[in-house]
């Protein structure tokens, strides 16, 4: 991920945990940066941050408490370890990327989950995933065909209408069927068949693991 930010205004950061306070703050003309106390929401209140930046090691269990305390909706990236994605992602962090990551890495990640895209490293979401695009081990519906030609792989699968292409930006935020439909002024029940045909398509039972997929085949932004 590279390039410049998408957009020209100061970039709100709280950050909750690790040393990231240190090595942002001060560091970045356009970034300003600020350390989360026992409270994320309150914290974001009083700093009116625009991401939030958690990293608390390997310590899987409390980044999920941390993320899922949140009321507020906000962007969350997340640093964590790649088996931890689908916990991550499922309690609604909006990116993720190693403990290790770089300082840029990190910072254009912030930029991008600003601008409402999702980011995951694409190394996390090919761990998740096994080389035929499922757990089971069979050729799914989302990935009926596959070619390993000088190593690359190429999937194909049933095309996304516009409408769930709609839908499933909605799904990376974490929204339920009634909020999605209110949020596209359709009926709940058009946004569940909307996100039971976006299932099928990737060959998923979880919206986690769609959205997963999805990632993986380039839908959402990594």
């Amino acid at each position: 991920m590279r390039g410049l930010p998408l957009t020209t205004s100061t970039l709100r950061v709280l950050v909750d945990g690790g040393d990231w306070v240190d090595a942002l703050a001060g560091r970045h003309e356009r970034l300003r940066v600020s350390a989360a106390g026992s409270s994320l929401d309150a914290a974001v209140r009083i700093t009116q941050a625009d991401v939030v930046l958690i990293d608390t090691g390997r310590d899987v269990t409390r980044l999920v408490q941390r993320i899922s305390s949140l009321s507020t909706p906000i962007p969350v990236l997340a640093l964590a370890p790649a088996e931890s994605l689908l916990q991550v992602m499922a309690a609604g962090a909006s990116g993720m990327l190693a403990s290790n990551a770089s300082e840029d890495e990190v910072v254009a990640a912030l930029w991008a989950l600003r601008e409402g895209l999702a980011v995951f490293a694409r190394s996390f979401v090919r761990s998740v995933l096994p080389a035929n695009g499922t757990e089971s081990g069979g050729p799914g519906p989302a990935a009926a065909d596959v070619s390993a030609e000088a190593g690359t792989r190429v999937e194909k699968h049933e095309p996304f209408t516009a409408r769930e292409r709609e839908v499933l930006t909605l799904l990376v935020e974490g929204l339920s069927n009634r909020d999605i439909g209110q949020r596209l002024k359709i009926s709940e029940h058009t946004a569940k068949f909307h996100v039971n045909s976006i299932l099928q398509k990737m060959g998923a039972q979880k919206r986690v693991e769609a959205v997963v997929r999805a990632a993986r085949l380039g839908f959402i932004e990594i």
